[in-house]
């Protein structure tokens, strides 16, 4: 009797897990796209080459499971949100990446021209 009922615990974890797996994929992606949402204006670039790979990590795991319209609808929403501020804050960052650079490279030709000019 108690093997029975320890095989059917078992079972029943077995079940759940494969159920909690797809719903957890579902949930990791709610948790990112809040997460970059809130914090999008502080990450530095590092910061959004991470959340890019989380992103493409729970992207995998998602694509293991079949979800209902509704869930899909969901999910394409989700991501399309994350892909847009992850691109937003990486364009963001390298272009001023890009800008500071231009203003150095200014600075230094004004420089040489102050020391060169008699």
């Amino acid at each position: 009797m108690k093997k029975n009922l320890l095989l059917a615990a078992i079972a029943g974890i077995m079940l759940s897990s494969c159920h909690t797996g797809r719903e957890a994929a579902l949930q990791d992606l709610r948790n990112l796209t809040t997460e970059i949402e809130a914090n999008a204006t502080s990450y530095n670039f590092k910061e959004w080459v991470k959340e890019q790979k989380k992103y493409e990590k729970i992207d995998r795991r998602l694509s293991k499971y079949d979800y209902s319209q509704a869930e899909s609808h969901e999910i394409g929403e989700l991501k399309g949100q994350c892909l847009g501020y992850i691109a937003k804050g990486v364009l963001g960052k390298a272009s001023n990446k890009i800008i500071d650079a231009a203003n150095q490279i200014q600075g230094i030709i004004d420089g040489v021209q102050k020391v060169l000019t008699p």
